[in-house]
């Protein structure tokens, strides 16, 4: 029962890339097939973190910005030497990616209020990480929100705080 579903599930996300979600260069490899979980109109963009169920992480690159149009979406992911494409169901065309290695999923402890130049933030895994750029970001008051940190295209240290739409250059302290 369940090859079936993944062998009508393939069938459906090929005819997906096919005809209307762009197109894959044929040297590119399927990686995975998998689901992303998240509600209808999350915008992807480039910075985009991208958490699949199947508990690999993905940056969206490049300029493009497109809304998905269903809950819960099939991902498919391509490769190619080093570039990653992925096919997003309900999405137009596909997204540049790269995928992060080393991704540190926890909590802020305490209140999150946003970011104003020098902010410090404890994790209840028992890191503290540091802001290491001039940015500022109000934010309304959350209680212990998820927090990403994983090392950024450029090798630097970046900081995800669900549900906020930027990322923050960090350094551990």
């Amino acid at each position: 029962m369940k090859s079936l579903f993944l062998i009508i599930l393939s069938s459906f996300l090929f005819s997906n890339i096919m005809f209307g979600q762009g197109k894959i260069d044929s040297t590119a490899k399927l990686e995975e097939t998998t689901f992303y979980d998240g509600p209808v109109n999350s915008l992807f963009a480039q910075g985009v973190l991208l958490k699949t169920r199947s508990k690999n992480y993905y940056e969206i690159t490049g300029n493009q910005k497109q809304i998905n149009k269903v809950p819960n979406p099939a991902v498919e992911v391509y490769k190619d030497k080093k570039n990653y494409k992925l096919v997003i169901q309900g999405v137009e065309k596909p997204f540049n990616a790269i995928k992060l290695r080393d991704v540190t999923e926890s909590n802020i402890e305490g209140d999150f209020r946003g970011w104003d130049g020098t902010t410090s933030f404890k994790l209840t895994n028992g890191d503290t990480w540091v802001q290491d750029e001039v940015k500022t970001l109000f934010s309304p008051i959350v209680f212990r929100p998820v927090v990403y940190i994983y090392t950024g295209s450029y090798g630097s240290y970046k900081m995800k705080v669900a549900g906020v739409d930027e990322t923050l250059q960090v350094k551990k302290k």
